[in-house]
């Protein structure tokens, strides 16, 4: 019989909520909090990120993080998104970068799996901040 943590860490999401989410964070030692409209706001080195539930049934999840200063070039996309996997850069209208990461739940994942993506999201965030917005 598995203990209560190991059944937990076993256990395989389909879907997620905020709350569940913001758990996960906190447990992993990072600062987090969900604003008004439901989207968990991470804090990650000084900086804020987001991530977004998918509405309608918690299935996905998004990583966004933008900037509405700093040097990014279309060159420096381009170079990210060539060179890159598992996240996409863009500039917007207002000439803003942004960085996204996805996560698919259906099928189901693991929690180790949700962990991963975090750490993954972290790990891009910190070097597409040195490599495409300074």
């Amino acid at each position: 019989q598995p203990s209560p943590a190991a059944a937990a860490e076993a256990a395989v999401f389909t879907s997620i909520a905020g709350a569940e989410l913001l758990d996960i964070l906190r447990e992993e030692g990072y600062s987090a909090d969900v604003n008004e409209r439901g989207v968990v706001v991470w804090k990650i080195d000084g900086y804020r990120a987001q991530l977004f539930i998918d509405a309608d049934d918690g299935s996905n999840m998004q990583f966004h993080a933008s900037f509405s200063d700093g040097n990014a070039t279309l060159k420096k996309v381009n170079e990210w998104n060539r060179t890159k996997r598992y996240s996409r850069t863009y500039i917007d209208d207002d000439g803003d970068p942004h960085l996204e990461l996805d996560l698919d739940l259906e099928g189901g994942v693991t929690r180790e799996r949700i962990i991963d993506f975090l750490t993954t999201c972290k790990v891009s965030f910190n070097t597409w901040c040195r490599e495409v917005v300074e």
